[in-house]
């Protein structure tokens, strides 16, 4: 899966201030720092994720904190890649499930 997904990824280069959404694609953080409605998404951090799976989850603007540079894949390529990985695709729902009940109240 990680090598069909490496082949469709590109690379973006931001500078402090630029923006991107996670309108239409996933973006993983390689170097830098991005903001997020208040939140900090430092290197090794996806944000837009959910959206592949649940696509009414509100857009994400992201805002680079200082010089950045992001991986992005298209959701539609996640998507592709995801629905010939069953295993792969259940492996990420059990993880974000994990994730939203370790910072529930």
């Amino acid at each position: 899966m990680l090598i069909r997904l490496s082949e469709r990824a590109f690379a973006d280069e931001l500078e402090r201030g630029a923006r991107r959404s996670t309108a239409d694609a996933v973006w993983i953080v390689a170097r830098g720092r991005l903001a997020a409605g208040g939140a900090a998404i430092g290197p090794g951090r996806a944000v837009g994720m959910i959206r592949i799976v649940r696509p009414e989850t509100p857009v994400v603007e992201l805002v680079a904190a200082e010089p950045s540079a992001l991986v992005g894949l298209a959701h539609d390529d996640v998507r592709d890649v995801l629905e010939e990985e069953p295993a792969a695709l259940a492996a990420i729902a059990d993880r974000l499930a994990e994730l939203l009940l370790d910072h529930t109240p």
